[in-house]
């Protein structure tokens, strides 16, 4: 199942008038689809837990950088600018997700022969030809 397309200004809004709540049932949500997505993060139980939080947090960043293709380097800065400016990192994880879950939806809509118009984040634009052109993109000619 892939992960759920949600607005990123929605869960700052969430999370400020539930005095923080909201953000952690998002965190519990995001850390399941990516489980789906085949990261492996513990229990969402540590993160109660005094100084385990902070390991819980990062196999979280961990996680999230194996699905989202991030160098396993930057895994470790990642979990730092997350520790530091937690403000950033909704933003961050959302962002990655609702682009894999875009780029599911286009597929699954590839695989059913959709025109691409249809497809989620295609900018439709209809290209008009200028008579005596041809059908080549630039650079590309013909001989």
């Amino acid at each position: 199942m892939p992960p759920k397309e949600r607005n990123i200004l929605l869960i700052y809004i969430l999370g400020f008038v539930t005095f923080g709540i909201y953000i952690l049932y998002w965190l519990y949500e995001t850390k399941k689809e990516l489980e789906e997505l085949g990261a492996d993060i513990p229990s969402f139980i540590l993160y109660f837990i005094p100084i385990v939080n902070i390991y819980w947090l990062y196999r979280y960043t961990k996680g999230w950088a194996y699905v989202t293709k991030k160098n396993e380097g930057n895994a470790i800065v990642y979990f730092i600018l997350f520790l530091f400016l937690g403000i950033v990192m909704p933003y961050l994880v959302q962002k990655s997700l609702n682009q894999i879950a875009r780029n599911y939806k286009r597929q699954q809509m590839m695989r059913q022969r959709m025109s691409p118009q249809y497809y989620p984040g295609y900018p439709y634009y209809q290209r008009q030809q200028s008579p005596g052109y041809s059908n080549y993109p630039a650079g590309q000619f013909r001989m």
